[in-house]
């Protein structure tokens, strides 16, 4: 639910109320359901391009991709938790790696070690890149230069190191498979609301004409009560 409290322009707030249709998912999606329930009992209300069953089918189907959308969708949060705990252990961790170079290597030189650890320069300091590819490719250098430098045995070295490589490889790529499958869910779910908001304006329009004097309590007993959305 959106916590943003500014106020709306009255241009808007005008528009928003005499839409005909709602504007939000899950508003269309009951509308379109009450609709469609009136639609199938009410034969005489045609369309010659479209028939209540094809709507209900429709109208259906944008119920189940907008679940499908938000049951996906909420789970990417979990993944974005993740990472962001990744990361902030990496941001500390990364010390320890430079403080194994300092003990290995001139206090003074080892900077000039860091890049094959994956750490390079970030404005005036040394860490990993922030942008997240960037940074799974340096941890993978992380783990060969540990290996390389016999760094096996330190309680924060190869063996450390490959199991916070393997969580950040997993915990990206299901972000990436989960912004993917959202944007494909989402596709599909604007096709449908297309669908169906041209067609509930067809049927609003059809309704004034069969009933010119009644038309706004009939369009109540189909759905059609604004207030709500």
């Amino acid at each position: 639910m959106s916590t943003d409290e500014s106020p709306v322009p009255a241009t808007e707030t005008k528009k928003r109320r005499s839409a005909s249709t709602p504007a939000a998912d899950l508003n269309l999606r009951d509308l379109s359901l009450n609709v469609n329930t009136k639609w199938l009992i009410t034969p005489a209300i045609t369309l010659m391009w479209t028939t209540a069953a094809d709507f209900a089918n429709t109208a259906n189907q944008f119920d189940t991709s907008l679940n499908e959308r938000n049951a996906t969708g909420g789970g990417r949060a979990a993944v974005t938790g993740k990472l962001k705990d990744l990361d902030n252990n990496i941001n500390k961790m990364q010390e320890y790696v430079k403080v194994y170079l300092k003990d290995k290597f001139d206090k003074n030189s080892f900077t000039t070690y860091l890049p094959q650890f994956g750490i390079t320069k970030q404005g005036n300091t040394w860490a990993f890149p922030t942008d997240r590819n960037k940074r799974q490719a340096s941890l993978q250098l992380t783990v060969k230069a540990f290996a390389e430098h016999g760094f096996q045995d330190k309680k924060y070295g190869l063996a450390y190191w490959q199991g916070i490589l393997t969580e950040y490889e997993t915990a990206l790529n299901l972000a990436v498979n989960t912004d993917s499958e959202v944007a494909g869910l989402v596709s599909v779910k604007n096709e449908h609301r297309k669908q169906i908001q041209k067609t509930l304006n067809a049927l609003i329009h059809i309704i004034k004409g069969n009933y010119p004097d009644t038309y706004a309590s009939v369009l109540r007993e189909w759905g059609f009560q604004k207030e709500k959305y």
